[in-house]
């Protein structure tokens, strides 16, 4: 099976695909939204093999494809009937997770696209019940529900906020998620009073299950949602920003460092085995007696493993904040007299970031959080589990040092290994990154901090869609 490559969890209890999304699709009675999720299943399966295999090839690119467009035009007719009428709350689940099962066949696939289709198609299901919150409530529901945000916060990440040609906000707030609409400056302190809710409301259903599957901790995700949306706002800034947005920016940047002061804050136990199959499916043993990466490993170990998927994601998170920030915003942050002792001795004692040192010393930190990954998986795992993109493409398209470089060249030859297709897109676009750096800087120097280019213009102008998951 596939479903273990599409996580980069390594606990198959963790694994939403092998609970969650074949338990659906394998069910009984069938019923088109199961249908469309069985044919996306299919599609990455065939997508994957095609890429890591080889053997059939074309083959199983055109199964792959055929397979992909079964899924889309059953899901599409799904959405203009079905939703009309009363789903049960187990038909909105499957139906939303054969939304999310197509944007994997995005990812696995031979296209380079953004997901905007499938990520438009699962947000018009959530808006379609949005009234009822079955996320809040059911908490099958409310695990695709935090996957979905999850996709849709990593997709946004890669948008540049402001068109050259946009010299306002021309998209009408009535068509935008309550996410998505960016305030103007009087509304900013409204605007983010809301990312306790944001954090409560990712877990209404239930325990909280990014930070297993996807490596990603509540607290990591809520800051870099705000994170994207303050880039945004200060990307339409060409002077100085007001005083409230300063404010609020220095409360963001402290709180991205605040992992040094207390990473238990960041980082809650994970409570293994909280995603449960569903209930009218029975085939939980067999799943784990035919998928090769369902190996268990020691909690111990596990625990390891996922603590370095969370440390890399955050780190990653700063290096973006400091993408999107712009850098004549960032001094006045680091204001706090406090500072200087509070870098050292964090320093001395962790050997973690200090605010004082340059963004290649917290990739630096993010390529050894994902090494270690690496180092903790028998080789007999390391084939049979999902990426950690995000993160690694981040410190890829940062990296300015030779050595750090060298380093993300390793990790994406060992990612491509696993049949992922956008595993080489997001190469390509690194290593386009890092023509350009080079081309506008000097190397007589040891760069410290992020380089000139900004990767997401890369991606604009070279018209490379990728969804970095």
């Amino acid at each position: 099976m596939v479903t273990s490559v599409m996580m980069p969890t390594i606990d198959p209890l963790s694994n939403p695909w092998l609970q969650i999304y074949f338990p659906l699709a394998s069910g009984e009675p069938s019923t088109p939204s199961k249908l469309a999720l069985r044919h996306a299943l299919m599609s990455v399966a065939a997508y994957q093999r095609a890429c890591r295999e080889g053997r059939s090839k074309q083959q199983d690119m055109r199964l792959g494809y055929q397979h992909e467009q079964e899924a889309s035009r059953i899901l599409k007719s799904v959405l203009e009937c079905h939703l009309s009428t009363n789903q049960t709350i187990d038909d909105k689940s499957t139906t939303l997770a054969a939304a999310l099962g197509l944007i994997s066949v995005d990812i696995f696939g031979p296209r380079a696209t953004d997901c905007s289709i499938h990520l438009n198609y699962a947000r018009r299901i959530i808006d379609k019940h949005s009234d009822e919150r079955p996320w809040g409530t059911n908490s099958l529901f409310g695990m695709l529900y935090q996957i979905f945000r999850c996709y849709e916060m990593v997709a946004n990440t890669a948008k540049l906020a402001i068109e050259p040609s946009q010299p306002t906000l021309q998209t009408p707030a009535s068509r935008m998620h309550e996410d998505e609409v960016l305030s103007t400056t009087s509304e900013i302190s409204d605007q983010f009073d809301g990312e306790n809710e944001f954090e409560a409301d990712m877990t209404d259903g239930g325990c909280f299950i990014l930070d297993s599957s996807f490596g990603i901790s509540k607290r990591t995700m809520s800051l870099l949602r705000q994170t994207i949306r303050y880039g945004s706002i200060c990307s339409s800034y060409t002077g100085s920003i007001s005083s409230d947005i300063s404010e609020a920016l220095r409360t963001l940047y402290c709180s991205l460092y605040a992992i040094e002061d207390d990473p238990t804050d960041f980082f809650a136990p994970v409570s293994p085995g909280c995603i449960a199959p569903c209930s009218n499916t029975g085939i939980r043993s067999s799943i784990h007696l035919n998928n090769p990466g369902g190996a268990s490993l020691p909690k111990l170990i596990s625990n390891e493993l996922i603590e370095n998927h969370q440390w890399a994601f955050h780190y990653a998170v700063i290096i973006y904040f400091h993408r999107v920030i712009p850098k004549h915003y960032v001094p006045d942050l680091d204001d706090d007299a406090d500072s200087p002792h509070r870098d050292n001795l964090y320093e001395s004692l962790h050997g973690s970031i200090s605010r004082k040192q340059g963004c290649q010393s917290l990739i630096r930190k993010v390529w050894d959080r994902l090494e270690n990954i690496d180092c903790l998986t028998p080789p007999e795992i390391q084939l049979h589990r999902g990426n950690v993109l995000w993160p690694a493409f981040i410190a890829a398209a940062e990296s300015v040092q030779v050595e750090l470089r060298h380093r993300a060249l390793i990790w994406f030859s060992k990612a491509s290994k696993r049949g992922v297709g956008n595993i080489p897109r997001a190469k390509e676009v690194v290593m386009d990154v890092w023509r350009r750096v080079d081309r506008q800087t000097s190397q007589e120097c040891e760069p410290l901090d992020l380089g000139p280019v900004d990767w997401r213009v890369v991606m604009r102008e070279t018209g490379q869609s990728i969804m970095l998951t």
